[in-house]
């Protein structure tokens, strides 16, 4: 029980960090990279700006 809690913890916090590099790294490409990826600056500005728990 005590390994299946340390566990599921372990996955949301790697889960959690993944998605702060991810937001992190979109927020410092360029709009000519963002355009390649189908995104506008609004829209990563949307996506960065949510709490890190979702």
């Amino acid at each position: 029980m005590l390994i299946e809690r340390f566990l599921h913890l372990s996955r949301w916090l790697r889960n959690r960090q993944q998605r702060h590099r991810t937001r992190y790294d979109l927020r410092h490409l360029d709009d000519h990279l963002l355009a390649d990826i189908g995104l506008d600056r609004a829209a990563v500005e949307r996506e960065v700006r949510k709490p890190f728990w979702r």
